[in-house]
């Protein structure tokens, strides 16, 4: 890897100073090109990019991610936030072994499946399209309270749910909402999605585990009172009209995540639990 991009988040004190420090640790080791951004925006990714570094949380990485999804380029994270499961360094004292990892390509690339979501009204239309690489959320856009919503899988009916929602988690989206929702925690690299009820008004709470080839549909009934949307990795958010679905497949596009050689997901998931 010769060629870079560092993808800072400006609202952390410390990233411009944490960035600069980046980028001449980079040229020192034998960097041909370091761009830096504040933000990316999908498309603006230059395709002679070698490697995406961003310098942030994990929620700077997910925006990056979604961005470049399918474009081949693998993403690092140095993390500047607060849990950091993303991220392959936590620590300022890690960025020179990390640096010199990438340089020399003594790294290990994980294929991380996402998420395709296609909102369809009430009419059957295809109104938007989006990715995800942690997971998508339906709940009540402007109040609290459950809503009613009935899941299919492969176009057979699951189940009817009243909740204040769902979540339709990948394996990396695992460890994030759908763990603080009672979900259970999933090798991140495994292929496979994770529906959690959230406070679901029923017996049953248990998440619902199944193949990530598994057509999903949520679908949102025409007598469904107040605004019911969908969220995306946490951020984007679109609401969704009664009588109108969300169906959600593995996408084609996948994320290429980098780790140091010689990590483990389970020591990393000690690490962090240990944090709490």
């Amino acid at each position: 890897m010769k060629r870079f991009w560092l993808v800072v988040n400006r609202k952390k004190v410390e990233a411009p100073e944490c960035a600069e420090r980046v980028r001449q640790l980079l040229f020192s080791e034998g960097a041909e090109a370091v761009r830096a951004s504040g933000s990316m925006e999908c498309g603006m990714m230059d395709s002679k990019t070698d490697c995406v570094i961003t310098l942030g949380g994990d929620g700077t990485m997910i925006r990056a991610a979604r961005c470049i999804a399918g474009s081949g380029i693998p993403i690092v994270g140095i993390n500047l936030g607060h849990m950091g499961y993303l991220t392959a360094v936590n620590r300022e004292a890690e960025i020179p072994a990390l640096i010199r990892a990438l340089l020399q390509d003594r790294v290990q690339l994980e294929e991380r499946m996402m998420l395709e979501s296609r909102l369809i009204d009430e009419t059957g239309a295809v109104t938007d399209t989006q990715l995800a690489l942690n997971e998508l959320v339906v709940s009540r856009r402007y109040s609290s309270g459950p809503i009613h919503f009935e899941v299919c899988v492969n176009g057979v009916f699951l189940n009817e749910y009243k909740a204040d929602g769902i979540i339709i988690s990948t394996p990396t989206g695992s460890t994030a909402y759908n763990l603080s929702a009672g979900g259970p925690i999933v090798d991140p690299v495994a292929r496979m999605k994770i529906l959690t009820p959230i406070c679901p008004h029923a017996l049953n709470r248990s998440s619902i585990v199944l193949r990530a080839e598994d057509r999903l549909e949520v679908v949102i009934p025409k007598e469904t009172a107040g605004t019911p949307s969908v969220s995306f990795d946490g951020a984007l958010v679109r609401e969704l009209r009664p009588g109108s679905r969300v169906l959600i497949e593995e996408s084609k596009s996948t994320t290429r995540l980098i780790r140091l050689e010689g990590g483990s997901f389970l020591s990393q998931l000690r690490e962090k639990m240990s944090a709490l």
